[in-house]
């Protein structure tokens, strides 16, 4: 039985309330919770998750002497030369030099104007962590640090030492429903299937691909004649025949099946109803799911939408070998594909209500296995946006000295931010209330900076 409750039940409950992660809190904060989330306007979120972990310090390099020098000794066969590097300045670094890999001048671009910012070594925490309390295991850690699948689900859920299903997308679902918010589509839309990070208690999301709404296999809804028309109407009348039905489980099949007909139509007709855009996007398949969210986010007064969340998943980044050729094209396509849809929100007029974000399983060791990394703990990671206050770095670069403070032991990186300060601060960004955050986020009471600031 799950342990999470909704907002509404809580509050009728009046009591403490236990999710998987532990108590989320006291009846103070569930009474302050009260103060509804913001849904005016137009906000959306899209989170780009680069499966299988991408190799943060080679994505974001130090350039000054000692610390380059400092760099490519633990990296060894993986450095990248410090001449390839494209040179950033951020306004906060202290005076200290960094660049970016040779792939991505769009991303340097977009630093530089402003309209990016990094957020240093981020990863899954349960509570602020030490490399000694974490060889210790004197404070609780994540489920299988490491393992693919497990900190995949603790990104998306924010509940890192529970296997609780449900994402932290599909908990403001879940609350913005009990609040009152229940669009025609979910507010929930993902390019590349059903994800733990969308799905919610009550609320599912929407999959769809990049090419459109998903369809039935030789049925042509809304299209009249022919024999996929002919298919089309039986099918309807099958389904109708189910929902009249005594027995439960073909209501529900019934249900279903009218609500994915009725969806894909919605979404194909609120697509044709604006034009495409303009903006020339890279045909890979990054480029073209983009492409897709921001015809979606176009779509947004057709859809009557006024948030959406959507879901990118691109894999390849899991580097064990042969990193430095593979590393390079994924994140040339990444810059390619990102720096088109950041152009595209201009195009559209939403580029302040429309933020980008990337995220993780985990990053990669500083040290390598020979051609490759191996799986690692804290990462770099970049938002996009009009209202990203770029061209900065939010936290403290880690210190890449051998058996440093930051150093968990083969380069792995003690992250200094939790995945909750990160998501937290985009979802306030999006509209939920302050109060609301801790029943999201149950875990984000631990840590003393509950936004950081870059939005």
């Amino acid at each position: 039985m799950s342990l999470i409750l909704s907002r509404r039940e809580v509050l009728k409950l009046g009591v403490h309330a236990a999710t998987t992660a532990g108590a989320l809190g006291t009846l103070g904060a569930f009474q302050r919770a009260m103060a509804a989330s913001d849904t005016t306007g137009y906000k959306a979120l899209v989170c780009l998750f680069l499966l299988g972990g991408n190799d943060g310090h080679n994505t974001l390099v130090p350039r000054d002497g000692t610390a380059y020098d400092t760099y490519a000794t633990r990296r060894a066969s993986l450095a990248l030369l410090k001449s390839s590097l494209l040179a950033i300045n951020p306004t906060n670094a202290g005076g200290g030099s960094f660049g970016l890999h040779g792939s991505v001048p769009e991303l340097q671009g977009l630093f530089e104007s402003s309209r990016l910012a990094w957020v240093l070594n981020t990863g899954t925490l349960v509570v602020p962590t030490t490399v000694t309390q974490f060889r210790t295991k004197s404070v609780p850690l994540p489920l299988n640090l490491f393992s693919h699948n497990d900190q995949q689900q603790a990104w998306m859920t924010s509940t890192p030492t529970s296997t609780e299903p449900y994402g932290w997308a599909g908990r403001i679902n879940d609350l913005l429903r009990d609040q009152g918010y229940n669009p025609r589509l979910s507010l929930n839309v993902s390019l590349t299937g059903s994800n733990i990070w969308q799905g919610g208690q009550k609320t599912l999301g929407y999959a769809m691909n990049r090419s459109g709404a998903a369809q039935f296999n030789a049925i042509r809804f809304g299209i009249n004649g022919g024999q996929g028309g002919r298919r089309a109407d039986a099918f309807r009348a099958l389904l109708a025949q189910g929902t009249g039905s005594s027995h439960l489980l073909t209501q529900e099949f019934a249900g279903v099946g009218s609500r994915a007909i009725d969806s894909a139509t919605f979404v194909t007709d609120s697509l044709a109803s604006v034009a495409e855009p303009a903006t020339v996007f890279p045909d890979t398949n990054l480029g073209m799911q983009l492409r897709m969210v921001a015809r979606m986010i176009r779509s947004r007064s057709a859809l009557a939408a006024t948030r959406q969340m959507f879901f990118i998943g691109i894999g390849g980044y899991d580097t064990h070998d042969t990193q430095l050729p593979d590393q390079a094209a994924k994140l040339s396509d990444l810059s390619k594909s990102v720096k088109a849809f950041d152009d595209c929100m201009i195009e559209t007029g939403v580029s302040r209500d429309v933020t980008l974000f990337t995220a993780a399983d985990f990053g990669r060791t500083l040290t390598t296995n020979g051609d490759g990394s191996d799986h690692g703990w804290g990462n770099h990671h970049f938002v996009v946006g009009g209202a990203v206050r770029g061209k900065s770095f939010y936290g403290s670069f880690p210190d890449l000295v051998k058996n440093s403070a930051d150093d968990a032991g083969d380069g792995r990186l003690v992250p200094k931010i939790a995945t909750d300060q990160y998501a937290a601060t985009l979802a306030r960004w999006w509209g939920v209330s302050d109060g609301d955050l801790d029943l999201v986020f149950p875990n984000l009471r631990n840590f003393n900076q509950r936004n950081l600031g870059f939005l």
